[in-house]
Order: structure tokens, then sequence, then C-alpha cells
């Protein structure tokens, strides 16, 4: 028995994901700021650990965090893989017929951001840039012709846009007139819509996009018949669009007006001309037309995320701090509730209160507290010296053991407090271990600073 899982239930989830993301309670995390390695002691990193998806590396990844940015609708995107246009490069045609279509390039992004599907390949390589934006795919001078699908907008291309990948939008169709959607969408949406409007009213949707020869035959002295079956209509061939060479078949070239729609199926045969041997199969054009879908017609199984981590606009986050991980989190809790967090950001460390008269002097992030009664041990995340607090966080490398209200902590490098008697103990904003953890990425130290933005940018591949 076999299987497969289909590109359409692949964008589908990536298209569900998405929404779960419009709709609100699905954060990004960022944590681990003690070093890649073993033991506690250790200051330099080593490679980054490959993440596992057991419940042991789960768990880790959450008493590592240190702060969670919920991510909006604004925040996320389908992408593909991308493919520049260059000169000299060959790509492939749209073929209904290859399931490895969505690993070939048969699309394009050119330098002024334009994104073209192939409809037909050229003899050779490409050596033509396609500027245009025709509804209908259009022939270059190197023999390529190209389908004009739509131009990644700037604050598409500023957020989205990587070496590796390229933002893809339909914009929805479901307007009541083009006023009404030019009034609702950006002026780059708005341009998208007319083209994947007047893609999906030419009348070539699901109708034969080319023909490609099988097997040239011999014998053909005189003039073959070209028939089209199937379940579309009004797909016809007529003498002058077939190529020979000699006596052999080299062409057939599909006229715009007689690619017919609709079809789901459809067969060719090449019969008379007194010769023999010559076979050819039908390409359909996908059901809606050429650029009218472009998730679906690119394949955008890929979801691109980016959020921006604002220096003093995100304290929860933490400054002045290191992280290595990066998680998705769905829906968590606020802290010892069962309520799900709505907040834009959550703090995700707890504190320890110095007792009054006493101050964090001497005190040094990332270095090893140490609880004088309990024997606990942290690394020290942050300090806030104008409230006495010392955030921490704890792992696999410190253990687990609480510190305790009213004993001394000293630090590896300096610093010496007594806790507060009865509140020393404070609580993160966000429950430890709650939600779902859908993504998590190690990666090296990227270091979080009041006088800059990080900019994080994660692909999700479904």
């Amino acid at each position: 028995m076999t299987a497969i899982v289909t590109t359409d239930f692949r964008v589908l989830n990536a298209e569900n994901f998405k929404e779960d993301v419009a709709a609100g309670g699905m954060y990004l995390g960022i944590g681990k700021p003690d070093v890649w390695s073993t033991a506690m002691s250790d200051t330099t990193d080593t490679t980054p650990f490959t993440p596992y998806d057991d419940l042991d590396n789960k768990n880790e990844a959450y008493k590592n965090m240190l702060g969670l940015k919920k991510l909006t609708a604004g925040d996320i995107t389908h992408v593909v893989p991308r493919h520049s246009w260059t000169t000299g490069n060959s790509y492939s045609a749209w073929d209904s017929n290859e399931a490895d279509i969505y690993d070939n390039p048969f699309y394009v992004i050119t330098t002024e951001f334009k994104v073209y599907k192939c409809i037909v390949k050229g003899p050779s390589v490409s050596t033509e840039q396609p500027t245009q934006t025709n509804t209908v795919p259009t022939a270059e001078s190197d023999g390529y012709h190209w389908k004009y699908m739509f131009t990644v907008s700037v604050a598409d291309a500023e957020k989205f846009l990587t070496l590796s990948y390229i933002p893809v939008k339909t914009v929805s169709l479901n307007f009541a007139n083009d006023g009404a959607a030019e009034t609702a969408l950006s002026e780059s949406d708005y341009a998208q819509y007319l083209n994947q409007k007047a893609s999906r009213d030419h009348a070539q949707a699901a109708g034969i996009e080319r023909i490609d020869i099988l097997s040239v035959g011999n014998g053909y002295s005189g003039n073959p018949t070209v028939t089209i079956t199937g379940d579309g209509t009004a797909a016809s061939v007529v003498t002058a669009d077939i190529t020979k060479s000699g006596t052999t078949i080299t062409g057939i070239t599909m006229n715009q007006a007689r690619k017919g729609t609709d079809y789901t199926v459809a067969q060719v045969a090449i019969t008379g001309g007194n010769g023999t041997g010559a076979t050819a199969r039908a390409v359909i054009a996908p059901k809606l037309g050429h650029g009218v879908d472009p998730v679906t017609e690119l394949g955008a199984f890929y979801i691109g995320l980016n959020t921006l981590l604002g220096g003093t606009d995100n304290t929860d986050l933490v400054i002045n701090q290191d992280f290595r991980q990066v998680s998705l989190i769905k829906n968590p809790f606020n802290y010892n509730t069962t309520t799900v967090a709505t907040a834009s950001t959550l703090r995700a460390v707890p504190h320890l209160l110095i007792a009054s008269g006493q101050n964090t002097s001497g005190f040094v992030v990332d270095a090893i507290l140490t609880g004088g009664t309990s024997g606990a041990k942290a690394f020290l995340a942050e300090i806030n010296a104008t409230d006495g607090k010392l955030f921490y966080h704890q792992n696999s490398k410190t253990g687990y053991i609480p510190f305790q209200n009213g004993e001394a902590v000293t630090g590896v490098g300096g610093g010496n407090a007594t806790l507060h008697g009865s509140n020393a103990l404070g609580a993160p904003e966000v429950a430890n271990n709650t939600g779902q953890m859908i993504f998590l990425e190690n990666r090296t130290p990227i270091n979080r600073s009041s006088s800059q933005i990080e900019d994080i940018k994660v692909i999700i591949e479904f």
C-alpha cells in the first residue's frame, strides 16, 4: 500500500497556521542565555546543540526561556524558495505532469521584484529578463514564455524577502467591485488583485497550456491531424500550429484562442499525414488559470515569520543579554493561572528580591548565583539595581533546587546580598511549560541591546 501527502494538503496546513497566528495566541520565545556546553563552569560556546522532538528537550527549552513576544497577522506570510532570474541560467516550464515541479526553478523573481512563472521553456538558456505585466503568457526573444504573477511590495520585501525565500500572497477576489477592493487594499495589493482578476477572467482557465512532443515519429510527408479529447471544451489545433523537420513532427504550438477551458484530463492523438509513430501529451493549466492563486500555483507550503525585538521597548525580553534559542509557543498561560496570555510581551524568568538595605553591586550578568542555605544555583540573567531584583534561570547544568527567603546569595566573580525575608521569590509573567511548543531552533548567540533592534526571521516548512 502506497500513499502521499499532497502539495494541496501542505499548502492548506501552512494557511491554517497563518490563520492561527492572525487569530492571536502565538508567541515567539527567546531563551538560553548560557553558553552551549555541558558544564556549568563553561563560558565558551560550542556548536549549538541539535534540538530533538522529545519531552525532555522541550521542557528544558521552557526553563531556558527569557521572554515571549506576541505575533500578529502582519508578522507572517507564505514564502517559496527563491529563484532569482539570472542571464545564462536554464529554467523549467510549468508542467501538470511533473511530480517534482515544486523542486524545480519554474518561477523567478527579477531585479524589479516581479515574479514570473515559466510557461514555455526556451531552446537554451534564458538571456532576456521579463519585464512585462501582461495577463497572458508572453514570449521573450530567447524563446521563454513567462506569465507575470505579482510584484513583491516594498513592505513585504523589507520584512520577508531573503536570499533564500520570496514572500507570496493570494489577494482575495471576494469584493463586491473594484472600488471596494481599492478602498480595502494597499496600493500594491490592489495592483495584484487586478492582475489576479484579469487572469481569472481570461479564457484559459484549466486550458491546454501547451502540447509536448514525446516521439517525433517518421514519414509525415503530408499534414497530420491533431485531436484533443478530454472533459474540457474548445481546445483545438490547426495545421498551421504543427512544426515539422523533414518528415518528423517536432512541435505543436497552442494558439492562445484555441487552448480551451475546464480540462482536468486530456489526451492528444496525431493521425494522418502519411506518417506514423508521433506521440504527444497535453499540459493543463491550473483550474483557475495562471496567476489567479499564486500561493497554490507556486506551492507555498513554507511560512515565513518575522518580528522585531526592540531595545527598551520590550524590557520583558531582557536586554543586555544573549539568547540562543528561538521557539514558537501557542496559547501560553499567565503565571499561576489557566488563562491564555494576551499581553504583547511576557517575561519568562523569575527573580530574587534582595532585602532592604542590601544592594546589587558586584553581581555580574551570566555569573552563577548560589544560595547560602539552600545550595540552589542559577545563571544570573539580568540585574535591576533600582528595584533590587536579580533575574535568573535554571536548567540541567545548574539543577533546579529552589532558593529560600532570607538566605544569602553570592555570585561568582562578585556580589553578595541577603534576600528579602518573606517575599524574595518573584514569579515570571508566564506559566512554565504551558501552551504548545510547536517550533524550536538552536542558534549561535544573538545579543539583546537597548540600543539596537533584533530582526528575527523563521522559516517553517509544512
